[in-house]
């Protein structure tokens, strides 16, 4: 729970930050409104507890097993599957769940931070899923 909140602290400071540069806010003055922008266009600071946070959140996805986060979605193909799927959520009627989450996270610590590996596991995850839903998975995605 404390490395998914501070995921998400990460990515809303990230956009509060970005939406003033050194001249104050973007906007014309006294207008309230904001632009959008893209994550791709705001790093953070290299020391401060928000890079910090983004650092924490990359080591965990880093340490978790994309294989057994696909497992659910192969299995369902009739595919056999690399590796055995985490428990609790994963192996009792939510099966597929955290791979859903795990997929939005690599695409926006990708897109937030560059992290390579972030894009290669996401990159994986995606391919992993058309050869499983090409196998006639009765899962849709998208």
């Amino acid at each position: 729970m404390r490395i998914a909140g501070l995921c998400c602290i990460a990515v809303v400071s990230s956009s509060v930050l970005s939406a003033c540069t050194e001249d104050g806010p973007r906007a014309d003055a006294g207008s309230t409104a904001m632009e959008p922008f893209a994550l791709t266009d705001v790093r953070l600071l290299a020391v401060s507890p928000i890079s910090n946070a983004e650092r924490v959140n990359l080591r965990y996805m880093h340490a978790m097993e994309p294989d057994r986060l696909l497992a659910p979605y192969l299995r369902e193909a009739g595919l056999e599957p690399k590796a055995e799927s985490y428990g609790n959520w994963e192996n009792t009627g939510l099966d597929g769940h955290i791979g859903g989450h795990y997929l939005s996270a690599l695409a926006l610590a990708w897109a937030a931070t560059g992290d390579e590996e972030a894009h290669e596991r996401l990159r994986y995850m995606l391919d992993e899923l058309e050869r499983a839903q090409q196998a006639g998975g009765n899962f849709r995605t998208g």
